[in-house]
């Protein structure tokens, strides 16, 4: 009888004492906190700049997650998602779960957003949507789990926990 085997993600963390610097899986990294991170999202907020903070992280994620596939040889659908969404919680952003992905559109729910528990803590409820690192995430992901190129996908928080939502909810569609 044939055996499947399903890909988990693989983290190898490698801290330079040297530089003080963190890498996973040989690309440099800044682990979340939600303190920083809501700091500058307030700061973009009030300079109207959310878009570059979205766009950034999209840039970021997008290499790092289509690396992961092309260096692991990670082509199944299925486990894309999955390496994906398993990659969000390894780097301290919460967790997220796919809906629903397609060619043009698609809808991914987050349950524990550290950004918008940070911003809770911090400020409290607020009446807009906060988590743009996580719409630049789910933008680069849906692109490199599709093969498609960056930017392909707009991304919008359309529930959030930080306006009292039980979740945050991310809808995408293709630009």
């Amino acid at each position: 009888m044939a055996e499947f085997k399903k890909n988990s993600l693989i983290v190898e963390h490698k801290f330079d004492t040297k530089t003080k610097r963190h890498y996973l899986n040989n690309t440099q990294t800044v682990f979340h906190c939600h303190h920083y991170t809501t700091l500058y999202t307030q700061l973009a907020l009030d300079a109207g700049e959310t878009v570059l903070l979205q766009n950034v992280a999209e840039e970021s994620f997008f290499d790092l997650i289509s690396n992961y596939f092309e260096t692991h040889n990670i082509e199944n659908l299925d486990e894309k998602v999955d390496i994906a969404c398993e990659y969000y919680a390894a780097l301290g952003l919460g967790d997220v779960k796919v809906r629903f992905l397609g060619e043009d559109s698609g809808e991914v729910i987050s349950e524990h957003s550290h950004i918008e528990q940070g911003w809770l803590k911090k400020w409290g409820k607020y009446d807009k949507t906060v988590n743009y690192i996580g719409c630049g995430y789910v933008a680069a992901m849906f692109s490199a789990i599709l093969d498609k190129p960056i930017g392909t996908f707009f991304v919008k928080e359309h529930q959030s926990i930080v306006k009292g939502d039980k979740f945050t909810m991310f809808k995408i569609v293709k630009k």
